[in-house]
């Protein structure tokens, strides 16, 4: 392989790499809890494991470059394919269908008016934690109410509604996750982690359902620049 395509390679494999960060931001809005202090304190600490996977991740990366360089065109062609499939379906931009867990959250309340400082809309931060344990956990795509998450999704509260970007989510929060079913139920079901947490002081049921066969499809911005970048091709 010429070394200017090599060096292309690279580019949208480091490009994808910081894409598969999948952080999702939040705001402060309604946030009412005791036990954020003790919160935080696991987050950083999932956080800091999952920085040291995503370095171990680069490393490798940076090995099969270099391995790369030292194969037949046609392998390595075939390598790059795989590799940059791995990466578009990390960062949302394709379906991506296998086994793993439905996670459903549902308040036991009829109304979520009877008690808004405890339900889950107003304390959505409770969907981020569960969210970064997946993704701690190897999911290779996430979802809530079949709305992709990648690396620029974020929550927000506005009239009382929660918003996943600027698509209003309501209950019961569907959280599908693609990966190793053992492993994510795991994640979620460990003592005192955060399905306890919700069920005990928010006032909610939490269901977690292995499935051989889940399937998450791209997220709606991706398809949307896809689509407007084939149709610029074709006015061309």
């Amino acid at each position: 392989m010429p070394y200017k395509s090599l060096v292309i390679v690279t580019t949208v494999l480091g490009v994808f790499i910081s894409l598969q960060l999948k952080s999702i931001n939040i705001e402060n809005n309604g946030m009412t809890t005791l036990k954020k202090g003790e919160q935080l304190k696991q987050e950083l600490k999932s956080l800091k494991k999952e920085e040291e996977e995503l370095r171990e991740e680069i490393k490798n990366i940076q090995d099969d470059i270099d391995s790369y360089k030292n194969m037949e065109d046609g392998s390595t062609e075939e390598s790059i394919k795989t590799e940059i499939k791995k990466y578009e379906e990390l960062a949302g931009y394709t379906d991506v269908e296998g086994e793993g867990v439905n996670v459903t959250i549902k308040s036991i309340s009829n109304s979520l008016s009877d008690d808004s400082d405890n339900s889950i809309v107003y304390n959505y931060d409770l969907l981020l934690s569960l969210i970064n344990k997946l993704n701690s956990a190897q999911a290779n795509a996430i979802s809530i109410n079949n709305q992709r998450i990648v690396y620029d999704s974020y929550l927000h509260l506005k009239e009382d509604k929660l918003y996943l970007n600027d698509i209003a989510i309501n209950e019961p929060f569907i959280i599908k996750a693609i990966g190793d079913s053992d492993t994510l139920a795991s994640a979620l079901q460990i003592k005192y982690g955060i399905i306890w947490e919700i069920e005990k002081y928010y006032n909610a049921k939490v269901t977690v359902e292995k499935n051989d066969h889940i399937t998450i499809g791209a997220s709606s911005e991706k398809k949307y620049l896809e689509d407007v970048e084939i149709n610029e091709e074709h006015e061309d």
